[in-house]
This record gives structure tokens, C-alpha cells and sequence, in this order.
């Protein structure tokens, strides 16, 4: 499993005109993590940098978080989409037998003795996971549902699924 940092919420919008943000969680562990003076990392957005949080509260279903480096909406505005991580250190133990979403990311999807893709991102939504298959360069979505999945091997990068016919023909 991957050192580098788990991603944990969105920037979905701003709030407000002082630079509030409201966050899209992807994570199970938000309350614990979104506390004053947590360091989140912004990932993709040159230059590479962090955010401080002041405050968070739940607001409608998101995260309204208020962060030292953003001072008004226009600063916030340019933060729109960008993804938010933390050291994976610093997130809660997990559970023997659990793991993350994002440890899926690079494992090869496999169907039988075939291997079908490999995963180069899991989209957290409500219902089931979507895994982001690479398939021949080409990207496929394919839910990660429990009734589909044969098997998780961690130690071979390989996750085994029985997938309904025609769905990578989609």
C-alpha cells in the first residue's frame, strides 16, 4: 500500500466572501479530520501547497471549513475542483482486513485469467464506488459493488471481478 497521501475531500465551491470553502468529503473519517489546525495538502494545483483549517462545520450535507491562507472568495474561487489530502499516517486505524479506496489505485482489474485494466482512480460515489480503468488507453468506469467483486489480492495489485456482460462496452 501506497506511502503517498490519501485524498480526503473537494473543493466543491466558495462560501461566502471572507473565503469560506465548502468541502466534498471522501472519506469515512471527515469529523476527525477536518479539526482546527489540520494541515490539508492541495493536490494538482501548482505551486504544491498546504491549508490550515480555522473552523469546520457540517453545512447541508458539506464541510463549510474557513482556512488561514484564504482570505476571500477570489482566492477561493481559484480553488474550486482541487483535492484535498493528508499524510496517510495521520488517518485513523483501520479495522484488520480494511483498507482504502485509494490503496486500489494501480492495481489491475482482472476478470478470470484476463487481466482488463488497471485502476488510475476510484470516484467515492453514493450507491458504489466507480473504479477509472485504463483499458488499451482509454478510460472505463466500472462500479466497485460487493457483488461484483471475486476477490482483493494486495499482495499480487490485483482485484478480481466478475463484471456483467457488455458493461466495457458502455
Amino acid at each position: 500500500m501506497s506511502d503517498a497521501p490519501v485524498i480526503v475531500a473537494r473543493i466543491a465551491r466558495p462560501h461566502g466572501i471572507r473565503g469560506g470553502l465548502l468541502l466534498e468529503a471522501e472519506t469515512d473519517h471527515a469529523e476527525a479530520l477536518f479539526q482546527a489546525g489540520r494541515r490539508l495538502q492541495i493536490i494538482g494545483a501548482p505551486p504544491p501547497r498546504a491549508l490550515t483549517v480555522e473552523t469546520a462545520r457540517l453545512h447541508g450535507g458539506r464541510w463549510l471549513v474557513e482556512v488561514r491562507e484564504v482570505a476571500d472568495r477570489t482566492v477561493a474561487e481559484g480553488l474550486r475542483g482541487a483535492r484535498l489530502a493528508v499524510p496517510r499516517a495521520e488517518l485513523p486505524d483501520l479495522p484488520d482486513g480494511g483498507y482504502l479506496l485509494h490503496d486500489l489505485i494501480g492495481m489491475s482489474v482482472c476478470e478470470e485469467d484476463t487481466t482488463i485494466g488497471v485502476i488510475r482512480e476510484v470516484y467515492d460515489q453514493p450507491g458504489a464506488p466507480l473504479l477509472a480503468l485504463d483499458v488499451d488507453g482509454r478510460e472505463r468506469l466500472i462500479p466497485f459493488d460487493a457483488e461484483l467483486v471475486v476477490e482483493l489480492d494486495f499482495e499480487a495489485g490485483e482485484v478480481h471481478m466478475k463484471l456483467p456482460a457488455g458493461l466495457l462496452d458502455i
